[in-house]
């Protein structure tokens, strides 16, 4: 592998360590922790409900461990196994090269990669959440949830995919700069006017 190659997958690998490291020091202090209410929420939580809650909290903890080491193996899979150029290539062979094809291969492959983690997410809110009684939405309000995220990462996600691609053609070298400029900014003009298109729209 190159040395750049190398230095991103042991980024990639410290990362998933920092965070499974993370998760057990959560984990080692809610466990210490279980036997007695803390003093804020005496008299406004029970001892079942508290327990129940522990439990809870260390059940999503090893199911968010599973998460992690899935991501990461996943990442580390796409990365280096080559699928992402043939992808690329097929893509590009069908779409071109123009701003908006490669923005369009970008959002597809967050769409593709969002997929695959679905189960996960469909888990941890069915099963994990159901066993402790914490759910409180059905799968019909689940599904259209996640139908509308994608409408609104098409509808403003995209063409800021687009917008950044162009500008790394107009500004380059210091198109980061520029980049990172829109991205704030997009982000506090969604902070204002998100909310009304999504009353809107739903």
């Amino acid at each position: 592998m190159s040395p750049f190659a190398i230095i991103a997958l042991a980024l990639i690998l410290a990362r998933a360590i920092a965070e499974l490291w993370l998760s057990r020091l959560n984990e080692r202090h809610v466990r210490a922790h279980t036997n007695e209410v803390p003093s804020a929420f005496r008299g406004m939580i029970d001892n079942a409900t508290y327990r129940r809650s522990v439990d809870y909290t260390l059940a999503k903890s090893r199911f968010g461990d599973v998460v992690t080491v899935f991501d990461t193996a996943l990442l580390i899979g796409i990365l280096f196994s080559g699928v992402l150029p043939w992808a690329f290539g097929k893509f590009t062979a069908a779409f071109g090269t123009s701003v908006w094809a490669m923005a369009g291969f970008l959002f597809a492959t967050g769409v593709a990669l969002s997929i695959i983690s679905l189960p996960f997410a469909w888990y941890a809110q069915f099963k994990l959440e159901d066993r402790f009684g914490f759910n409180t939405t059905t799968v019909k309000t689940w599904v259209i949830d996640r139908l509308k995220g994608f409408l609104l990462a098409l509808l403003f996600g995209f063409p800021l995919l687009a917008l950044v691609l162009k500008l790394i053609e107009w500004t380059s070298p210091n198109w980061w700069i520029w980049a990172a400029a829109v991205v704030i900014v997009f982000q506090l003009l969604l902070l204002l006017i998100a909310p009304a298109v999504i009353m809107r729209l739903f």
